[in-house]
């Protein structure tokens, strides 16, 4: 079977296995930005690369890849001012104009925001005129051209923009001002909120009826920004929502979780979810294996969840080795393996490789 009807076994509840499925565009691009990419992998494609290390890729579109989602926006336009290694950017409505600052890795391959373009109460206006003229197409062309590069050495995926609450903390206004906006104006957040979310549903409509199984709620959650009782009243409803609907076209749905989650696993049970990608076990996150194990059950599907500490090359390969028997053990099943959330620049991929013969010698591979 392909990449994509094994990981789709594991969704469906039937017996394939561990995928080993993994993302490491990051690697790649600083390695090779920096040229410490190793000889041996010159020339080669990311798809190539998992391969030879005896994983597979999960090809997040316009992820270090072009984009098969067509975003445009009526009205507006978007002005770049590059400062060195910063970034002013211009975004012009109707109604106004909204100013972000960001700065780059000396590589340009990621990015801060210093400035959060939604300031005061008045610029609210200004980003529900933004978002309530976005134009979202699912691009078939660009998505062919995709999956004939992934081949059968992985699959094509996709991550929806932020829901509300954390497109306000992670995009728009960032964190302390969207706690203090949040209690001083909820009620005008909370408008605020439903364009976020009527925006994204332009996302959902147009890749519900695209030809990609797999989706993601890309949300960077930690429970040290969204507390239980956020998560309870402003992620809940929304993820519940989004997947009772995408699930009435045949998708499965899971969610982005690379922070501190300990408090947060009882409550990712009740979301409707298919699974959770980058849940963070110790020694990068807050809780054990086991502590998921009995907080999530066997109703969530968990991808990755190997923490990315455990590739550096001072971490005993030991400590590696006695993590993957212990997550297979615990998940098998319900497990797509892969590195909590991507593999790091200095990573060891002598390790990557060592998981893969892991899971052949487990009989899981």
């Amino acid at each position: 079977m392909s990449v994509e009807e094994r990981v789709l076994g594991v969704f469906e509840g039937r017996d394939v296995g561990v995928p080993f499925n993994i993302r490491h565009e990051y690697w790649y691009y600083v390695n090779r930005a920096a040229g410490t990419l190793p000889p041996e992998y010159e020339g080669l494609d990311l798809a190539d690369i998992c391969w030879s290390w005896g994983a597979t890729w999960r090809c997040y579109s316009g992820y270090y890849v072009e984009s098969c989602v067509r975003v445009s926006y009526e009205g507006a336009s978007f002005r770049v001012e590059r400062r060195g290694r910063r970034a002013v950017v211009t975004i012009e409505t109707p109604r106004g104009l909204l100013r972000r600052v960001v700065a780059y890795d000396q590589w340009g391959l990621s990015s801060q925001t210093l400035e959060y373009p939604v300031k005061s109460l008045e610029d609210f206006r200004i980003l529900e005129s933004l978002l309530e003229g976005v134009k979202v197409e699912f691009d078939e062309e660009a998505y062919e051209r995709l999956r004939r590069r992934v081949g059968d050495k992985g699959f094509v995926t996709y991550f929806f923009p932020h829901s509300p609450l954390q497109a306000l903390f992670l995009d728009w206004m960032g964190i302390p001002a969207t706690i203090r906006m949040l209690r001083l104006e909820r009620g005008r957040v909370e408008e605020l909120m439903e364009v976020i979310h009527e925006h994204n549903w332009r996302f959902y409509e147009a890749l519900a009826r695209s030809p990609i199984r797999i989706l993601n709620l890309g949300e960077n959650i930690d429970v040290r920004i969204t507390s239980p009782e956020l998560f309870r009243r402003y992620c809940l409803p929304v993820y519940r929502e989004v997947a009772d609907y995408l699930h009435g076209f045949g998708k499965y749905v899971h969610v982005h979780v690379d922070g501190y989650a300990r408090q947060l696993l009882p409550l990712l049970r009740e979301t409707g979810l298919d699974g959770i990608e980058a849940l963070t076990p110790k020694p990068a996150g807050d809780f054990t294996l086991e502590e998921a194990r009995a907080a999530l059950g066997d109703e969530m599907v968990i991808l990755d969840g190997i923490p990315y500490l455990l590739f550096l090359p001072h971490v005993s390969v030991d400590v590696l080795e006695k993590f993957v028997k212990r997550i297979v053990e615990l998940f098998e099943g319900r497990l797509i393996l892969g590195i909590s959330d991507e593999l790091p620049p200095p990573a060891d991929v002598e390790r990557v490789k060592l998981v893969s013969r892991l899971l052949e010698k487990l009989g899981r591979g």
